[in-house]
């Protein structure tokens, strides 16, 4: 009799201990949802006075200086040495 109602408490704790797990992973992923979703939605636009037009400026003018690539020098081999064996 002891054995049986060991087994079934195990058995009661692991059904407990995976619900709160389930639970816990669950409420996480939800609250991140909920998260996501009020970050994406379009903030709400207040009417703002119209702005005076301005004339639009000329734009300034911009100088890029743009160097050329130098090329490596290319290495000049020197003649083999040539190796006796006596």
């Amino acid at each position: 009799m002891y054995l049986l109602a060991s087994t079934l408490l195990g058995g009661l704790y692991l059904i407990i201990l995976f619900g709160l797990c389930f639970g816990g992973v669950a409420g996480v992923k939800y609250l991140q949802y909920i998260r996501r979703r009020q970050a994406s939605a379009p903030p709400e636009k207040k009417a703002e006075p119209p702005k005076e037009t301005k004339q639009p400026e000329k734009p300034k003018e911009i100088y890029y200086i743009v160097e050329k690539k130098r090329a490596r020098s290319k290495q000049k081999l020197s003649e083999p040495k040539k190796i006796r064996f006596e």
